[in-house]
């Protein structure tokens, strides 16, 4: 189980809502779901698609053991800029040219839970390849309720061992002469003018979910994680020098992240719907600081149906060595000490989410199951509009196109 399928997890514990309208889940045999979702960046100069299919199964042969396996994928298609200028370079259409990009990411996993009690202990490895990129993760699980399952505490580890694919003749180079990659053509094989460069991630999280009434219940989640490697864009330039010099983006090598999450949530009888209310903070060692709160409402529209709807509300600083312009002058713009980014992901940014879900979900009980079939059954269909505000970056000056973007989800799932 990766770490942010174990966010998930932490997290669907806390709902409620679900709760009280479906009642406690009895022990599964065997389970299924599949998941799709479609992220679209409608942009002219940069469109982006990215697909992510997902299935998983799960089996329970006896009452102290479960197994689960699961396939994910993402399918991008778009373009994207490859260099990143400052204002300066207004005026060069080769500058803030955009690159074809076609990839697909496949991610397979497998894992296992001993239950004991109200213990749960479980292990989980994922192993991904992509044209440039490989990743293999393994992740320990541990959790425990108390006091009559008002309270439980969770808590993970991961490490990930991934690689990534870089030019030959960068080993060499200092880096403010190394260039990028311009194709995935030839990685991870004999080819000598591809190198591999390692990069490796080590996530911890706490989690203390507390049911406080029969209508109440809270969760407080710690996470932390260390980079260390690669942790720059192969594909990235960024100009550095007023002659239009430039060079492969260089990012630290090093990254520590902490954050801490407070989540609420409270059924309203009356009305047979649940509200929730999340609030966020992170830093890292690269002096990013960020904040995220978040509201939704869910309600029962029928005995088998149910509409949510969510606002996300994001705001972080940049990195200590950002600059829309490293051939500008101090303090706004120019260099930052050794560090050179083209990543709006380390810029000042904000960003706003909303959407609606539906969600239709059907319960059986021995002798009467959905279809003859299944003992629970549940489909979903959801809707959200992310919209981005960049502060302080640009494409040699000009405001990127592409802070708009659609997010499109389905799933089914049951249990057997």
């Amino acid at each position: 189980m990766s770490v942010s399928a174990f966010i998930q997890r932490v997290a669907l514990r806390l709902s409620v809502a679900t709760a009280l309208l479906s009642g406690v889940a009895a022990a599964q045999d065997v389970g299924f779901d599949a998941r799709t979702g479609v992220f679209l960046e409608p942009s002219k100069t940069s469109r982006m698609r990215v697909i992510t299919p997902q299935v998983s199964l799960s089996a329970t042969p006896w009452d102290f053991i479960t197994v689960n396996g699961g396939y994910a994928a993402d399918v991008v298609s778009g373009a994207s800029e490859s260099v990143k200028a400052g204002a300066s370079f207004r005026d060069s259409p080769d500058i803030v040219s955009a690159a074809s990009v076609h990839d697909v990411r496949q991610v397979g996993s497998g894992g296992i839970v001993l239950h004991k009690e109200h213990t749960d202990i479980g292990a989980q490895y994922a192993y991904g390849t992509e044209n440039d990129y490989r990743s293999q993760s393994f992740t320990a699980t541990a959790g425990t309720d108390f006091f009559q399952r008002n309270t439980k505490l969770e808590i993970a580890f991961g490490h990930g061992q991934d690689s990534v694919c870089d030019l030959a003749d960068n080993r060499v180079q200092a880096p403010t002469a190394r260039q990028a990659l311009d194709q995935s053509k030839g990685c991870f094989t004999s080819d000598p003018t591809r190198r591999k460069l390692a990069v490796s991630t080590d996530n911890f999280q706490g989690a203390w979910t507390q049911s406080w009434t029969p209508v109440f219940a809270t969760q407080v989640v710690l996470t932390g994680a260390v980079q260390e490697g690669f942790l720059s864009n192969p594909y990235r330039s960024v100009v550095i020098g007023p002659s239009g010099e430039v060079a492969q983006e260089h990012h630290p090598s090093d990254r520590s992240r902490g954050a801490a999450a407070l989540r609420l949530r409270y059924f309203i009888r009356p009305l047979d719907a649940a509200i929730g209310f999340g609030v966020r903070a992170y830093r890292d060692t690269w002096d990013i600081v960020s904040q995220t709160y978040e509201l939704d409402v869910e309600k029962s529209m029928t005995s088998f149906l149910r509409l949510q709807l969510r606002g996300r509300y994001y705001k972080q600083t940049g990195a200590v060595f950002w600059s829309d312009d490293y051939t500008g002058g101090e303090p706004v713009h120019g260099p930052r000490g050794q560090y050179f980014s083209g990543d709006r992901e380390v810029s000042p940014l904000k960003n706003l989410l909303v959407g609606a879900r539906v969600t239709a979900a059907f319960h059986g009980r021995p002798g009467a199951r959905v279809g003859h079939l299944f003992m629970d059954f549940e489909s979903s269909l959801s809707l959200s509009l992310l919209q981005t505000y960049l502060d302080d970056f640009t494409w040699a000056g000009r405001q990127p196109d592409d802070t708009t973007a659609w997010i499109l989800g389905g799933s089914i799932s049951a249990t057997f």
